[in-house]
């Protein structure tokens, strides 16, 4: 008896030393937090932001780095503009999505085509916080002097074919999404990191258009 007993303390102590992140520990007021994010959320209307990229693939001795321009204007509007080291433009933007290489446009709709739309739903979900209510994922929260970590996990069969987790670290300046991290079942990852971020400036529609 003695030693099941031990032996489950082990267990316990090192199962939640492995699920808690590094640096970071539980969030003791769950809703306090979340009802900041929630708050931050609603009064973003726009937000424009440089952001820096790096996709991690374990058969790559270093990872892949990006750079680009992103702009988000509520309710359902998304631009990713890639610049380095290639050019490469994502929108999405009332039902549709458009990729754009050099001078080749694709035009999708995204309410009939199942993947798109996931991609766009987690998409504006994740930048305005709604992601976090979804009942589709399992939210863990944890956070460290500067930062709140909402680390989700999918639930529902098709995402989890291609998604293992995914992390959204908020700023406790103003509870807004600072980096992004989205992980595979191959813990391949695609980490996201946003800089030089203005909210609320005026950003035309036409932004969000692709010709």
């Amino acid at each position: 008896m003695k030693k099941i007993l031990i032996y489950t303390f082990l267990f316990l102590v090192f199962y939640n030393a492995k699920s808690q992140p590094s640096g970071f520990t539980a969030v003791k007021d769950i809703n306090s937090v979340s009802e900041k994010i929630k708050k931050s959320s609603l009064e973003t209307k726009t937000l424009d932001s440089d952001f820096k990229q790096y996709k991690h693939l374990s058969i790559l001795t270093k990872d892949i780095e990006s750079v680009g321009h992103f702009s988000f204007k509520a309710e359902n509007k998304v631009r990713w503009q890639y610049t380095v080291p290639y050019n490469y433009l994502i929108v999405m933007s009332n039902g549709k999505m458009w990729i754009k290489t050099d001078k080749k446009v694709q035009t999708y709709d995204t309410n009939s085509n199942k993947v798109f739309k996931e991609i766009n739903d987690l998409m504006v979900g994740m930048l305005q916080g709604k992601i976090l209510s979804d009942p589709n994922f399992k939210t863990k929260y944890y956070e460290n002097s500067t930062t709140v970590l909402a680390i989700l996990i999918p639930q529902k069969p098709d995402l989890k074919e291609f998604l293992k987790e995914i992390h959204i670290y908020f700023s406790k300046t103003d509870y807004s999404v600072s980096k992004l991290k989205m992980l595979e079942n191959s813990d391949d990852y695609t980490l996201i990191n946003f800089l030089n971020q203005k909210k609320n400036i005026e950003i035309s529609d036409s932004k969000f258009s692709v010709k």
